[in-house]
């Protein structure tokens, strides 16, 4: 899975963020739901995601295929547009997206939803000041069909819980969890397009809106380099 398809389907669907244990009742997860998402800022992005092949086979256990399309631009440097169409499966707290077809070979970087906090902060939250522990994960950059790709390290600070507020989303007014952490990659080069392409260290800070009545981040704010993005699910059904 290459740079251009795995990023951008990570930063769409890490907005969806819900909790680990409970994502299979999630209100989205069902055959023939959509939803649509938008960015702006440093990660601009227009996105329509559709699941289907929806599997419950357990109260924690569960799988779908995701379709759709992305437009998108990062950080200035990435750009174009993309076809979603991965499996994300579900066991637990572990969450795992995945080409069809695809099968993970022994030594390959670990690549898991949970580092954009897809699905969940390993608990349920419960009150202001709660705390999840510090996280990282790799991201294999690159195309495999057009050379060897490249690992790259994403750390994610300990997760604060905020005060609970009430903000205005595309399900009206809800109440919601402000989850703040930092996350940070290592500078890296990847190939692409057959040219070699410094990826500097990226440094933000990241307020997930987690809204329990949805079980769903509707909004995602992310401050880097004093420039704010922001990512949130403009429609849901």
């Amino acid at each position: 899975m290459g740079w251009k398809s795995l990023w951008p389907t990570l930063a769409l669907l890490g907005l969806t963020n819900v909790a680990a244990a409970e994502v299979c009742q999630a209100k989205f997860f069902h055959n023939g739901s959509e939803i649509e998402i938008v960015g702006s800022g440093l990660i601009q992005v227009s996105a329509k995601l559709s699941f289907s092949q929806v599997q419950k086979p357990a109260t924690k256990q569960c799988q779908a295929l995701i379709k759709g399309y992305a437009k998108y631009a990062l950080l200035g440097m990435l750009s174009g547009e993309t076809e979603v169409d991965h499996v994300l499966r579900v066991e637990g707290a572990k969450t795992s997206l995945t080409q069809p077809g695809e099968v993970k070979k022994a030594g390959d970087p670990d690549i898991d939803v949970q580092m954009l906090s897809l699905f969940g902060y390993g608990a349920p939250i419960s009150a202001a000041g709660q705390r999840f522990a510090p996280q990282s994960f790799r991201l294999a950059i690159g195309d495999p069909r057009r050379g060897p790709t490249t690992p790259l390290t994403v750390r994610m600070g300990e997760k604060t819980v905020g005060e609970q507020q009430r903000i205005e989303t595309a399900a009206g007014q809800q109440a919601c969890w402000p989850v703040r952490y930092s996350r940070g990659t290592d500078p890296t080069l990847v190939q692409l397009r057959g040219a070699m392409i410094p990826i500097p260290p990226i440094q933000s800070q990241v307020t997930d809106w987690f809204c329990p009545s949805l079980n769903l981040v509707m909004k995602q704010e992310i401050m880097q380099s004093g420039q704010r993005s922001v990512i949130e699910v403009k429609s849901i059904r």
